[in-house]
């Protein structure tokens, strides 16, 4: 017995080990690909101080406007968060507190504008609210005049509708997640004493809801504050944003130290608002006695409440399929010249051959950010409250350093690239493989926690009776963990293929012409004048679609169940 439990904890410690030297890797490539990157950004925004002193930073603010650029910026992503949380909390209600036909299914929908690139979400509001598009056609059908002008392209309202239509899902599932694991019983009990319905919302319901909703309107705010393509689309000119400004700066102007000093004030604001949220996440979090849906859910009883679940689920079913139909049916006609080649296209690269880039670099990225994903999940997957002291500090510190790249904009990303990769010894400029490393980069975070769910529901004395009779680490995770794991390793990879497939902002600013992907073909097309243009990226826009969709239901088929799963 004693040699027994002797060879176990040999087996752990060798475990252990191995997980530390993996998770090695993954750090590393974080040191270099995304670290280094950022403080060469660093040095460049902060490098004239130490030539001319801060007169320099001062006047460099004023050339490029910075806080013209700082309050745009932060004054949509905050009208975005509260628009997407007016149409989300609604909508999460509902799929805490009923259940009904097709609820997965919606749940599925919902999910689909979350994963699509921003260029399509871009095009296809394009195609519905500009000049001709189809808001303007069917107004002309029902007043029977040809002369109606209702586009609101390059305005504010355009750039707001589309960031709702795409992060309404992250206020469905996180907020809907953690309302649906509420015990009913809690309020109940505050009714019993006396408490009215509104009073027991207020003090119990919405307290228990604060983290969820601080880390979805964070997550939202991020996501808009970052925001490039649907601004750059949709907004044009006239709604200039420090992401935009940076890519006109680096891109357009070859201006690297102003494109460096507001890439600085960018990662400063999400770095804050990352922070913030973290401190009022651990001073509002509340220990639970969560309760599984069958529990927390009914089925309407009453025909209001069977006409609220209609609504509820009528009106985003709409708002989803109103811009995505508009898409496909403003891409009829222009799919039979498609894939000509580069001498009869009218873009400047074949459109097959944008196609098997981005292909090429999806697959790429997809198999890159799962071989780095696997092990730091793994040694994520100890909780840090089973460690104390040093060990819980340093798996909480990696813990961060890995979703780092989820609060570092695309755009900053690619622009230090070009900044960090520039000389020796990582002189990379030009090179073909930084698209997809970019591309793993931002899929990293997703994947680790796709996986992690499963990996921390792994019985590990499944591992340890596989130990006793001898087995390896590595023939442990081969025979006990991958086929248990199985489905969550599927879904973390198309993830990761999915998101790559619609990455914009680093890719618009590393490629070259025999480089270009769909996105970036797409955005080109949407720039270029001619009806033949415009309808050829709906076309692609709409092939782009339907690829995201495939891979969005891979992701729900395969994905796994619990509240920490995306």
């Amino acid at each position: 017995m004693v040699a027994d439990r002797a060879q176990v904890r040999a087996g752990i410690g060798t475990a252990a080990g191995a997980r530390a030297a993996f998770a090695a890797v993954p750090v590393l490539f974080l040191v270099i690909f995304l670290i280094y990157p950022l403080v060469r950004i660093l040095a460049l925004g902060f490098g004239p101080i130490a030539q001319t002193g801060l007169g320099a930073i001062r006047q460099a603010a004023v050339d490029t406007d910075l806080g013209r650029l700082l309050l745009s910026s932060a004054g949509q992503a905050l009208l975005s968060t509260i628009l997407t949380l007016a149409a989300g909390l609604p909508v999460a209600w509902i799929f805490a507190t009923y259940r009904f036909p097709g609820k997965e299914l919606l749940r599925a929908l919902l999910m689909i504008p979350f994963v699509l690139p921003t260029v399509v979400v871009g095009s296809g509001f394009a195609s519905l609210l500009g000049s001709g598009g189809l808001l303007e056609k069917l107004a002309g059908l029902l007043t029977g005049s040809a002369g109606i002008h209702l586009s609101i392209m390059r305005t504010l309202p355009a750039v707001l509708l589309a960031h709702v239509f795409y992060n309404v899902s992250i206020v469905v599932r996180i907020v809907g997640g953690a309302w649906s694991a509420i015990d009913p019983r809690l309020g109940e009990a505050a009714r019993v004493l006396g408490a009215g319905r509104r009073a027991s919302f207020f003090r119990v319901t919405l307290r228990l809801l604060l983290p969820s909703l601080a880390a979805s309107a964070m997550l939202v705010f991020a996501f808009c504050f970052s925001s490039f393509g649907v601004i750059l689309i949709l907004g044009g000119p006239r709604i200039s944003t420090l992401e935009t400004e940076i890519y006109r700066q680096a891109v357009y102007m070859f201006n690297l130290p102003a494109a460096a000093l507001l890439s600085v004030v960018q990662l400063l604001v999400t770095a804050a608002v990352m922070f913030g949220y973290s401190r009022f996440q651990a001073r509002s979090s509340t220990i639970q006695n969560l309760k599984p849906q069958r529990v927390t859910t009914h089925a309407p009883r009453k025909a209001a409440e069977w006409l609220l679940v209609a609504l509820c689920g009528l009106i985003p079913t709409i708002g989803l399929l109103v811009p995505m139909g508009s898409l496909i049916l403003g891409s009829f006609g222009y799919w039979k010249n498609l894939f000509a080649t580069t001498g009869h296209s009218l873009f400047w690269i074949s459109p097959g051959l944008a196609a098997i880039n981005s292909l090429a670099f999806a697959t790429e990225a997809a198999l890159l950010s799962l071989a780095l994903g696997v092990p730091a999940a793994y040694l994520l997957a100890h909780r840090p409250s089973r460690h104390g002291g040093a060990a819980g500090a340093a798996l909480s510190t990696l813990d961060v350093l890995f979703l780092l790249p989820l609060g570092t904009s695309a755009v900053s990303l690619g622009f230090g690239f070009i900044v960090g990769f520039n000389s020796p010894p990582l002189n990379f400029r030009g090179a073909w493989f930084l698209i997809p490393v970019a591309h793993a980069l931002v899929a990293l975070p997703l994947v680790i926690r796709s996986l992690l769910p499963s990996l921390r529901a792994l019985n590990p004395r499944l591992r340890d009776a596989a130990s006793v009779l001898g087995a390896s680490p590595g023939r442990v995770r081969r025979e006990i963990d991958f086929p248990i794991l199985r489905r969550a390793f599927v879904s973390a990879a198309a993830f990761a293929f999915t998101v790559s497939l619609g990455e914009f902002g680093a890719t618009a600013i590393l490629t070259r012409p025999e480089l270009v992907t769909l996105p970036v073909l797409i955005y080109t097309a949407l720039g270029r004048p001619g009806a033949s243009n415009q309808g050829q990226a709906l076309a692609l826009s709409t092939m782009l679609t339907l690829a995201c969709a495939a891979g969005l239901l891979a992701i729900e088929r395969f994905r796994a169940p619990g509240p920490e799963a995306f």
